[in-house]
């Protein structure tokens, strides 16, 4: 695989191809579809999710304001 580096200017004036409108019509559905289609990062199971912890306030308000 090849990298290509960019200079800030080169990338300021790539050309957009980036579809917004239709991501932003796309029913969870298909988003679900798409993304049990990706072998690189499938959605996480009930089980995986339930791994998860919320944050505490203090690591939320240290973590937003920059610190």
């Amino acid at each position: 695989m090849t990298i290509k580096k960019y200079t800030q200017e080169e990338l300021e004036n790539l050309e957009d191809r980036s579809d917004i409108e239709r991501l932003r019509n796309m029913t969870e559905e298909e988003i679900e579809e798409g993304a049990k289609s990706d072998p690189d990062n499938p959605p996480l199971t009930e089980e995986e999710l339930k791994k998860f912890k919320r944050p505490s306030d203090e690591y939320r308000k240290r973590f937003q304001s920059g610190d």
